[in-house]
């Protein structure tokens, strides 16, 4: 009977607090590319309609999966924000930059090899290469700046912190440059068809995506921690 009343509660949850109460909501979000992230504001019926998918659906394949991912411990709405800071910037932060040089080169090799019968990839590096320019300077803004004052705050445990109101526009900066990482990655997954290589595509072609697919992923998860979890957090601290 809980499941039922949760399944009719998700009618009115965004999508970014299905994928905070639900395990299994992001692997469902991920693999119908439904936004949960810069758009996790929406509805789950407004996000599916938005892109043409039925919600019933996709709220019965969510509900599906909670008995299957009840014992995963991830649950990182339950950490302390000092600790979600170290844990974006230790796994996703590091991940970022290590991926960056390694698909700049692997899309440099499949241009240069393929660039003249696949118009797309060229367009895919251009977008790749802008995407990565506003990631290194969005993530250095993060680590020096605003991670740095959110760990003073919540050291402080204190609701009238003058920090509390200093950093909504750090934070309104952030979460409008995520958006236009979330755009840019988009553009890259409907040039590539969702990642999926032309039939003519060589191995390093075929990796290139897969890369490209596994550095989308990451990012949205990466975007979710900060815009749903840890932002979020901070909104209400300056309402208060």
């Amino acid at each position: 009977m809980e499941t039922d009343n949760n399944i009719i509660s998700s009618d009115i949850l965004t999508v970014a607090q299905l994928a905070i109460s639900q395990p299994g909501a992001l692997n469902v979000f991920t693999r119908y590319n439904i936004d949960y992230c810069c758009g996790g504001h929406r509805t789950l019926t407004e996000a599916c309609v938005r892109i043409g998918l039925d919600p019933e659906k996709i709220k019965e394949e969510i509900y599906s999966q909670v008995s299957d991912t009840q014992d995963q411990p991830f649950r990182p709405e339950s950490w302390s924000s000092s600790f979600l800071v170290d844990f974006i910037i230790q796994n996703h932060h590091s991940y970022v930059k290590r991926a960056i040089p390694e698909l700049e080169a692997l899309l440099d090799k499949v241009c240069h090899r393929h660039g003249d019968e696949s118009l797309e990839l060229l367009n895919i590096r251009e977008r790749f290469l802008d995407l990565a320019e506003d990631l290194t300077s969005h993530m250095e803004k993060e680590e020096l700046v605003l991670f740095p004052a959110i760990k003073r705050l919540d050291a402080s445990q204190s609701t009238d912190h003058p920090l509390a109101i200093t950093i909504q526009p750090p934070i309104a900066a952030m979460e409008h440059e995520h958006t236009v990482a979330g755009d840019l990655v988009k553009q890259i997954r409907v040039l590539s068809n969702n990642y999926t290589p032309p039939d003519f595509a060589c191995p390093t072609f075929r990796i290139t995506y897969q890369k490209l697919q596994e550095f989308a992923n990451d990012l949205f998860k990466h975007i979710h921690l900060e815009n749903n979890i840890l932002f979020e957090r901070y909104k209400h601290v300056a309402a208060f």
